[in-house]
């Protein structure tokens, strides 16, 4: 079976339990299931929260699809969740989480504020670095953040970019959009100087705007950043969350798990996500 385009969570079961990956042994399998029918099962429905972030998680079409949230949704359907997904901006993705009108999120760093308000899984989605984009009929030198002093940088609302100082500076202006196709946009028209993105996202959009040749981005990131699932910060999750942990664990190891970055055009570089270049 082959799957057009991205599969659905239906089409990877299929793949990982039947052909879909062909050097796949069957201790793998076994060893996978084990640990999925032996954790903990809720039948109750799963809401999880987050912004849209292509090529992880982003609507087409009317469908959510995306590498983490087709790796998310194929565990927890294993350990008996039926998963509802929401997409919204970031800063109510956070509010929601954290009054319990959303179960969990998908897709957030490490930060320490996040750390004291959330419960983490032990393991990564995925990890890349946030590198900052420049017009290419406007290029500037960046080696540190003193490099940035009178610009204006485009900004997410609600991100913190795990670097202290690029969020507290007073030396420039970061100025904010709503999503990130109207940030490239506003760098393209040199309405922004710079604006600071997740690598494979930034690539991801550009190319989906058709104007990846006409931005590019320094090769000095401005951070790096593991992405997770978390939970609401109660004892009802502690055990799902590790449950979780364990199950990603081992499916990473996987051809499944490669099949599903493939279809997104992902691959590991150092351990960290970038976007591959088209054919």
């Amino acid at each position: 079976m082959q799957c057009g385009g991205t599969c659905t969570a239906a089409e990877l079961i299929f793949i990982f339990a039947h052909t879909g990956c062909l050097n796949m042994k069957l201790k793998t399998v076994l060893l996978l299931s084990s640990l999925l029918l032996g954790s903990w099962v809720n039948a109750e429905p799963l809401r999880i929260v987050s912004e849209e972030w292509p090529p992880f998680i982003y609507a087409e079409n009317g469908h959510i699809k995306g590498a983490d949230k087709d790796v998310t949704e194929y565990l927890l359907s294993q350990l008996g969740y039926q998963v509802e997904w929401s997409l919204m901006p970031w800063r109510r993705v956070l509010r929601e989480a954290e009054d319990g009108s959303a179960d969990a999120i998908l897709d957030i760093a490490p930060h320490p504020i996040h750390l004291k308000t959330y419960l983490f899984t032990d393991e990564p989605l995925s990890s890349h670095e946030t590198m900052l984009f420049y017009a290419m009929d406007r290029p500037l030198a960046y080696r540190n953040i003193d490099d940035l002093s009178g610009l204006v940088v485009g900004v997410s609302p609600g991100y913190l970019y795990n670097n202290h100082r690029f969020v507290t500076s007073d030396t420039f202006r970061r100025e904010p959009a709503p999503t990130f196709e109207a940030n490239l946009q506003k760098l393209v028209r040199g309405r922004v100087d710079l604006v600071a993105l997740s690598r494979p996202v930034g690539v991801y959009t550009s190319r989906a705007l058709g104007i990846d040749h006409r931005v590019s981005y320094h090769p000095i990131p401005l951070s790096h950043s593991e992405f997770y699932l978390v939970f609401n910060r109660t004892s009802t999750w502690e055990e799902p969350a590790r449950a979780f942990s364990k199950a990603l664990k081992a499916f990473k190891k996987t051809d499944a798990y490669s099949h599903i970055l493939r279809q997104y055009h992902l691959e590991s570089v150092d351990g960290k996500l970038t976007l591959a270049t088209p054919d």
